[in-house]
């Protein structure tokens, strides 16, 4: 067995929580985002270091962090959305007939 981390959101912050893979001793890392509101905490597939966390209030709304070293250091995720299609015309219908018209 390898080792086990948990990943705790709550109205007061988010928590990281590891242990050995026998569980007998858990090493509690937070709160982070202390004063924050934290329902949604994420680890990545592709890399166990990485991780999401989407903050909430009722101020700024909500916004991901991301997290490359475990949750030592946070920064807000990128939101910038990027279209690389040309745009084209735009109807409000696709111009068929209809019986009634």
């Amino acid at each position: 067995m390898s080792a086990v981390r948990v990943l705790v959101g709550t109205r007061k912050g988010a928590f990281v929580l590891t242990a050995d893979a026998k569980r007998e001793r858990w090493d509690v890392n937070g709160p982070l985002f202390g004063g924050w509101e934290i329902y949604h905490v994420k680890g990545s597939p592709a890399d166990p270091n990485r991780l999401y966390a989407s903050q909430s209030s009722s101020w700024f709304g909500q916004v991901i962090h991301r997290s490359n070293d475990g949750g030592n250091a946070w920064e807000p995720a990128g939101n910038k959305f990027a279209y690389d299609g040309v745009p084209g015309t735009h109807k409000w219908y696709d111009g068929t007939p209809h019986p009634w018209e």
